[in-house]
């Protein structure tokens, strides 16, 4: 996920290759230092967003620790946080603390409407959901511990999801095309809920839950790494990964440091400052390839492990995409998403063309809960547009369907012909993506054997 926010150092002042006017140290540093970039980068990137949601709300997001923030309306281009975020739900989030407590959230039942809460750990995979799944929708209570709790499960409660770390992510949705239809999704929102184990069960107030830590200033060539180090004290790695954090402890990272960053020798610090330019680079080249992952059409497929990548050994798909480029990916089971930021040619997609997205009636996606076509920016925020327009699916209103059932959608910066305007999706005038989602997808995207038509430039 792109991060508007936060400044890097500029690519180009490192290049990748081992230094040859340097002594060892500096290679070594660059070496081990793009491997713990790469395993460290969610908890950066997870940290940068708790504390700006937390500490420095925009556009009236103003969350506190352990409770829930509604979003009360769909995302627009307003919405500079980066991620691709989704149009067809309206969003709650939460930023848990399970250091003193466990956390008691509750999803209500909602029909066939699709809703619930996902949650991922403070290194961007999931630990669980709650609410509507591939077995069906359902109203449910759950307790949230954290990775050291030991207790028995309180009555009331449905099941337990244990986080890997202290610190969790907390995201609900309840989907809805907007519209009329804003009222009744609000209605479902306010009854989704996170309260602490104490005050759930007897209304004791809850301890105070600490504060986030603010992640270290730009100024600072170092900046990423000082901000990891004090993230994976907080939350650490799971033991499992021991040997290889031990690794980066010999050049001032991680949880085992063997010395501060400011003590390191000079050649030390250049090769972890190279690092931190090149491995953003790095990051940034996958997340517009889409990863390692199947590719048809010219639409990446999201990784069939995503929200379980340092369970498949993956933790550079960890980083980027999953992290850098959404944040937080959900389990395939829940929903897919296949992106592609270029047409037919292999060209990149802009805003300076016109193009069209043509699904025959065999190629439209089959989902139980919904599908659409959402466009972002090239820094995976939604496009901004006169007439607000930023996805298309099959919840959309007045979408204009051939007579042999296929779809056209009109990709382009100025409206077009009258008879085609229902199925525009304005474009910005420079480079833009297109994210393809189904939520509760059917087998044949599981199993990533559905092909979806190509963007063709006219």
């Amino acid at each position: 996920m792109t991060d508007p926010q936060a400044s890097h150092p500029q690519a180009g002042s490192s290049t990748a290759a081992l230094s040859t006017d340097s002594d060892w140290r500096e290679d070594y540093a660059y070496l081990l230092g793009m491997q713990a970039y790469i395993y460290g980068y969610p908890a950066i990137h997870f940290a940068k967003v708790r504390y700006d949601s937390l500490h420095s709300p925009r556009d009236g997001v103003a969350i506190r620790v352990n409770e829930l923030f509604h979003k009360r309306r769909l995302s627009t281009h307003n919405d500079k946080f980066g991620g691709s975020p989704m149009r067809d739900a309206i969003y709650s989030v939460a930023w848990l603390n399970l250091s003193h407590e466990p956390i008691v959230a509750g999803s209500p039942e909602a029909g066939d409407r699709y809703v619930g809460i996902q949650f991922a750990g403070f290194y961007s995979d999931l630990f669980g959901y709650i609410g509507s799944g591939p077995a069906g929708n359902k109203a449910e209570v759950c307790l949230v511990v954290g990775p050291d709790w030991r207790g028995d499960k309180p009555a009331g409660i449905d099941t337990v999801l244990r986080s890997p770390t202290p610190c969790v992510m907390a995201v609900a949705r309840v989907s809805t095309p907007g519209g009329d239809d804003l009222a009744a999704a609000r209605d479902i929102q306010h009854r989704f809920f996170v309260t602490p184990l104490s005050l759930w069960r007897d209304g004791r107030k809850p301890a105070d839950a600490p504060a986030a830590f603010k992640p270290f200033g730009s100024t600072d060539p170092l900046a990423d790494f000082r901000t990891m180090n004090v993230a994976m004290r907080e939350n650490p790695p799971p033991p499992a990964d021991t040997e290889v954090i031990k690794q980066f402890g010999r050049i001032g990272l991680g949880p085992f440091a063997k010395q501060e960053l400011d003590a390191l020798d000079a050649a030390t610090r250049r090769g972890l400052e190279r690092a931190l330019v090149d491995g953003r680079v790095l990051l940034g080249k996958l997340a517009k390839s889409g990863g390692d992952t199947k590719v048809v059409n010219t639409w990446a497929y999201g990784d069939i492990n995503w929200g379980r990548m340092a369970a498949a050994g993956d933790l550079l798909g960890r980083a980027s995409p999953q992290a850098f480029a959404g944040t937080l990916e959900h389990w395939i089971e829940h929903s897919t998403k296949l992106r592609t930021f270029v047409d037919a040619d292999g060209k990149d997609l802009c805003g300076v063309h016109r193009y069209v997205l043509h699904f025959a009636k065999s190629e439209l996606p089959k989902a139980k809960a919904f599908w659409s076509v959402t466009l972002y920016d090239e820094l995976f925020n939604l496009a901004a547009n006169d007439i607000k327009r930023y996805s298309i699916g099959d919840k959309s209103e007045g979408l204009v369907y051939g007579r042999d059932g296929s779809l056209t959608i009109y990709l382009q910066p100025d409206p077009p012909a009258a008879e085609h305007f229902a199925n525009w999706l304005p474009t910005p005038r420079g480079p833009f993506n297109l994210f393809l989602r189904t939520y509760l997808p059917d087998r044949e995207v599981l199993e990533q054997r559905y092909v979806p038509p190509a963007v063709r430039r006219l």
